[in-house]
């Protein structure tokens, strides 16, 4: 068999050239087979007529008669979400009567004027006078026999009793008269008065504290009680400690 390409001579059953290698093998010659239809040679033909019928895809009825339709699958019934449960509300215990504490406080604004300092020792003043010649009164007639030559000794013995009797006076004078009239009689001469922290008359209780811590500031060489002409509020230790103020009175008719 002779190569097509190079022609060389091949064997009858060679498949390729021996010389090029190009392939020399044919197949079984393939018959042509006759169109029944005509084909048209000019294929310049318009865009419209390559395009298909729409006419012809037009959906076909459903005969219902003949095939009737599927049965719809039954829809299961919707179960509603469960609501989340409500917090249990939380037990509260009631405080005992005894410990119950009203905390609604109304506001209250007090315009006052500090007391100057020489009515406050005007005040003092009188009220010692009055102290002083009341003492007198109650303990003359048992510091009589003191004072004549020979009694020193027997009034050792009423010298501390003498000494709490005065005390006492002292505490009843004051505690009554912050207590009943807002100021004592020396106050009420220098035209001051001593008020609580509201701005009115301290209550008896209040008075007493006051009362009492007065005598102690006394005591103290009257440390305490001259502390009032030094601070910038004009209270004494007395009534820091009882939560009172010294202040000018308001005259009748104004408010407080």
């Amino acid at each position: 068999m002779q190569c097509p390409r190079c022609r060389t001579e091949n064997g009858e059953a060679a498949i390729r050239c021996s010389g090029c290698g190009a392939p020399i093998a044919l197949g079984d010659e393939v018959v042509g087979v006759s169109l029944d239809t005509s084909m048209p040679l000019d294929r310049r033909t318009s865009r419209r007529e390559q395009e298909p019928a729409w006419e012809s895809l037009r959906p076909v009825p459903v005969d219902w008669e003949m095939e009737p339709p599927a049965e719809a699958t039954p829809v299961s019934p919707r179960v509603p979400p469960r609501a989340p449960p409500r917090p249990r509300p939380r037990a509260t215990i009631p405080a005992p009567a005894d410990l119950e504490i009203d905390m609604a406080v109304e506001a209250v604004e007090v315009h006052r004027m500090r007391a100057p300092a020489w009515r406050r020792i005007a005040s003092w003043a009188v009220d010692g006078a009055l102290l002083g010649a009341a003492s007198a009164a109650m303990l003359l007639p048992v510091l009589g026999p003191v004072l004549v030559p020979g009694g020193l000794e027997q009034g050792r013995d009423i010298l501390v009793p003498a000494i709490l009797a005065v005390a006492l006076l002292a505490f009843a004078y004051q505690w009554l008269g912050i207590a009943l009239t807002g100021a004592t009689p020396g106050m009420g001469a220098a035209g001051i008065r001593c008020v609580g922290p509201d701005g009115r008359r301290p209550s008896p209780g209040r008075s007493a504290i006051r009362a009492g811590l007065g005598l102690l500031s006394a005591a103290a060489l009257g440390i305490g009680v001259l502390l009032a002409l030094f601070t910038r509020s004009g209270r004494g230790a007395h009534d820091i400690g009882a939560g009172t103020w010294v202040v000018l009175a308001v005259p009748a008719g104004r408010g407080a």
